[in-house]
C-alpha cells in the first residue's frame, strides 16, 4: 500500500465515504441495501421464510439503492467492508462473495437466498439456485483451516438432512486459507460425493493497479475503482458481464483517489487489451 492510498483510507469525513462509496460496484439494490445493513445489526429474521435465518436477495436488481441517505456509520461500514477491507470476518466475507456473485459470468443464478444470522443460528451462508432446479451451498470463513473445514463438512451434511436439500456445488468462501485443506477430494455430502470448491480471497503480488487508481475501460465507455477488484482476474470477470464485450482496452489512472494527486497531472497507462467473445 503506497502512501497516497494510506491517507486516503484515514479520511473517513463523511464528504470522503460518500464519494468513495458511490464508487462500489456493483451497486447495491434498495433491498439489498435494506438486508445488509439488517444484517450488519444481527437484526432477527421473523418472517416465514421456508428455511429460519434466510430471506430472498437480489430481487429487484433493477433498482438501485440510495446511498446518500445513509448515516455517517452507515457509509463507514460499507467502506471497511468494501474499500479499505480492514474486516475479514465471516459475515464480511459473505457480503463480498455475494457482490462477487453479481458479475461471475460462470453459471445463470435463478435465486440468492443469503443467510442473516450466520454467526449464530446457521452455519450456511448462502443458497444459490440454478437453472434446473440446481442448488450451491456456500459456506464463509475468515481463516479455512482444516478443523473448521471439517467442521464445515458436517454443519453441511446436518443441513442437507433437516432441509432435505441435493446441492450439486459446495462452496468454502475465504479471506485466507492453509496449505493442508484437501479441496480436490471429494467429499460426502448425504451419501453423495461432491468435489468442495475454494473461493479465497487475495491480493496478487503484481497487481497492475492499485486501491487508489481509476480504471478507464475503451476511453471512459466504464470508469471504475481500483479498490472494487483483487486481482485482475476479477476485474476481467466484471468487465466482461457489464460490457458490450469486443476489442477491450483497459487503462488506468494513477493516483485518482488519493489527496496527494488533486490538482496534478494524472498519467494514463494501457495495462491490458483484448478481445471479449460475448456468449449468444
Amino acid at each position: 500500500m503506497n502512501f497516497q492510498y494510506y491517507e486516503t483510507l484515514m479520511d473517513k469525513s463523511e464528504k470522503n465515504l460518500f464519494f468513495l462509496i458511490e464508487k462500489i460496484i456493483p451497486q447495491f439494490t434498495i433491498n439489498e441495501l435494506k438486508i445488509f445493513f439488517e444484517d450488519v445489526a444481527g437484526k432477527k429474521d421473523s418472517s416465514s421464510n421456508p428455511i429460519k435465518g434466510f430471506v430472498e436477495i437480489g430481487e429487484d436488481y433493477d433498482t438501485i439503492g440510495n446511498v446518500a441517505t445513509l448515516k455517517t456509520e452507515q457509509l463507514e461500514t460499507m467502506y471497511k467492508f468494501f474499500i479499505s477491507r480492514e474486516v475479514n470476518n465471516k459475515l464480511v466475507v459473505k457480503w463480498r462473495f455475494y457482490q462477487y456473485l453479481k458479475y461471475i459470468p460462470d453459471f445463470v443464478i435463478e435465486n440468492i437466498r443469503i443467510n442473516r444470522t450466520s454467526d449464530t443460528e446457521q452455519f450456511i451462508d448462502l443458497i444459490i439456485e440454478l437453472e434446473d432446479d440446481k442448488i450451491i451451498l456456500v459456506i464463509c470463513y475468515d481463516k479455512l483451516d482444516l478443523d473448521n473445514f471439517n467442521e464445515g463438512i458436517i454443519k453441511l451434511n446436518e443441513f442437507v438432512k433437516e432441509h432435505k436439500i441435493n446441492p450439486e456445488r459446495v462452496i468454502f468462501a475465504t479471506n485466507k486459507s492453509y496449505r493442508n485443506i484437501p479441496i480436490d477430494k471429494p467429499i460426502d455430502i448425504d451419501n453423495t460425493a461432491i468435489t468442495p470448491e475454494l473461493w479465497v480471497e487475495w491480493l496478487e503480488q503484481k497487481c497492475p493497479f492499485n486501491g487508489d487508481d481509476l480504471i478507464i475501460i475503451n476511453n471512459n465507455d466504464l470508469e471504475l475503482a481500483g479498490f472494487n477488484f483483487i486481482s485482475i482476474s476479477d476485474l476481467l470477470d466484471y468487465i466482461y458481464e457489464f460490457s458490450e464485450g469486443d476489442q477491450v482496452s483497459i487503462y488506468k489512472q494513477s493516483g485518482y483517489f488519493s489527496e496527494n494527486s488533486k490538482g496534478g497531472v494524472q498519467n494514463v497507462e494501457l495495462i491490458w487489451k483484448g478481445i471479449m467473445v460475448k456468449q449468444i
